[in-house]
């Protein structure tokens, strides 16, 4: 997957760097991280490349705010992007890797902290996600069916994010268990 064209693809709506950090924290967590030390290099490289425009407003917090919005050349290599098919086999999961090597750990009480840290924070991003469905269902009683098309696709994601995390937290409560019955042995 690529961070250029999530970009593309959010600035078909004009929004400041900011803007677009906000929606990675609170909209593509489910399958993306992006820093402002990822995020705004990519700007200006895709600014630098014609793909995206940037507008300076003035901002009465501070110094201008600079707008982008996807150009048409930028839209088409979006399109190219989706047409070129699935990107499958890119994720990294660093708290998995962590878990191969929790053994590493001589105590086992510290590897119950670091699962139980894990428990914590699946549960947190489950219940954020789960609020966000329970948020469409009011909007649309027919839910999913109901959902507009610039709702419907994005949603589709979150409905993976639900289950994926979901079972996230079944990983992790199973896992748990089983470290605390091997303390027991």
């Amino acid at each position: 997957m690529s961070l250029k064209h999530i970009l593309l693809g959010i600035l078909q709506q004009p929004q400041s760097g900011y803007d677009v950090k906000k929606l990675f924290d609170e909209v593509f967590s489910n399958f993306w991280a992006a820093e402002l030390s990822q995020i705004y290099p990519q700007l200006k490289k895709l600014t630098d490349q014609a793909l995206l425009t940037v507008e300076e407003i003035e901002s009465s917090k501070g110094p201008n705010k600079k707008i982008y919005q996807t150009t048409n050349e930028g839209k088409k290599e979006l399109v190219q992007w989706l047409l070129n098919g699935p990107v499958t086999n890119t994720e990294k999961l660093a708290y998995l890797a962590q878990t191969f090597f929790l053994g590493t750990l001589d105590e086992k009480a510290e590897q119950i902290n670091f699962l139980e840290d894990l428990l914590v924070y699946m549960k947190t991003w489950h219940e954020a996600l789960l609020s966000f469905e329970a948020q469409y269902k009011a909007d649309y009683p027919n839910y999913p069916h109901d959902l507009p098309d610039e709702e419907f696709y994005p949603n589709l994601t979150l409905m993976l994010g639900v289950k994926k995390v979901g079972a996230k937290v079944e990983w992790v409560e199973e896992s748990l268990a089983l470290l605390r019955e091997r303390m027991n042995q």
